[in-house]
Parts: structure tokens; C-alpha cells; sequence
């Protein structure tokens, strides 16, 4: 089987150079359409990102708020718990404080970073978003932190008669322990709710 180029066989110079310049021309359309479709699709992504960003992060600021307004109950659980155990005539059991632990999901910006996607966002914009995820992830870091003191208090049992001198004493530091680790979950989630909202802007 012969090809033929269209229009005939190429008899001179001006005819090779006019069957480049087609060839040539659809290669440059073809990619040019190429990169049109890559640019749109490149572009979709982006936005299916920043709309995953803004859920994501709206729902886990309610989460930090959920935990944060749950805090004051707490430490006034642990002040009661300290009062009882100092206390020489203490006859009720000792009511630990209980926890507030949030999960924070983290998927879309991890999943923006897989696709690429923050290359198509301008600066400021993946800045502001990297703040509030970085936060996020100190937040529940924090929580974690707040997890193992609270999970340390239970090895004392709930009767503070049963308690000598220096496990009272070693109760007490855990209680305070604890409540430290709450005061630090504050300043934490203060400071997330503050980039989450800069993130949301």
C-alpha cells in the first residue's frame, strides 16, 4: 500500500515546505488542545480542593470549639477531685474528670498534596490553609498529650482511703498533670480556631 500526501506528490521545495507547515500546524493544535484539556482539568482539581478545604476545616473548628467548651466542666472536676484527695475526712469515692477527645480529619489537604493540586492555588491561599491544617495537627497532638495524662489518673482506684500518703500525693501531681495538659489544649485550640477562621476568609 503507497501513501500519497493529499494534493498529489510533492514535486518541489514549495510543495515540501507547504506539507510541513500542515503537518506542523496540526501538531501544534494538537497540543495546544492537549494542554487546553490538561489546564481545565489541572483547574478542576484545584477547585474540588479549596471547596474539600473549606469543609473540612469547618468541621473540625467545630470539633476544636465542641472540645473547648467542654474544658471549664472539666477543670472544675479536677479541682473537686484535689479537694477530695487532700481532704483528711474525704468518705466519698473520687470522681475523675472525664475526657474530650475529637477526631480531626486531615484527608483533603493530604489528598490535595498527592494530586498536585496546590500548584494551581496561589501562595497566599495554600499558606493560609497549611497554617490551619498545621494547627489542627498541634491541636490533636495536644489531645493526644491530654489522652495519656487522664488515662494515668485511673491506676489509683476511686476510694481515697485506700490511699497512702504518697499515693495521694502522686494522685495529686497526676490531677494537676492533667490539668496542665487541658490549659495547654486551650492555647492550642485558641490558636487553631484563630487559623482556621484566617482559612476560611
Amino acid at each position: 500500500m503507497e501513501l500519497h500526501p493529499p494534493g498529489g506528490p510533492v514535486r518541489s521545495l514549495k510543495d515540501f515546505l507547504v506539507h510541513l507547515g500542515i503537518v506542523t500546524l496540526g501538531i501544534l493544535i494538537a497540543l495546544g488542545l492537549e494542554q487546553l484539556v490538561e489546564a481545565h482539568h489541572r483547574s478542576k482539581i484545584a477547585a474540588e480542593a479549596v471547596a474539600g478545604f473549606h469543609r473540612e476545616i469547618s468541621d473540625d473548628e467545630q470539633q476544636v470549639k465542641e472540645v473547648l467548651a467542654s474544658l471549664p466542666q472539666l477543670q472544675a472536676k479536677i479541682k473537686e477531685a484535689i479537694d477530695l484527695v487532700n481532704s483528711a475526712t474525704a468518705d466519698g469515692p473520687i470522681t475523675y474528670p472525664g475526657v474530650s477527645l475529637d477526631v480531626i480529619s486531615t484527608a483533603s489537604w493530604d489528598t490535595a498534596i498527592a494530586t498536585q493540586a496546590l500548584n494551581e492555588l496561589p501562595y497566599q491561599a495554600v499558606s493560609r490553609y497549611a497554617g490551619a491544617y498545621g494547627t489542627l495537627r498541634l491541636f490533636a497532638d495536644e489531645e493526644q498529650a491530654g489522652l495519656s495524662a487522664w488515662q494515668n489518673l485511673h491506676r489509683f482506684g476511686t476510694d481515697p482511703k485506700a490511699l497512702g500518703k504518697e499515693q495521694r500525693s502522686a494522685l495529686i501531681e497526676e490531677l494537676r498533670r492533667y490539668d496542665s495538659a487541658l490549659m495547654i489544649i486551650e492555647l492550642a485550640g485558641k490558636g487553631t480556631l484563630k487559623s482556621c477562621d484566617d482559612a476560611l476568609k
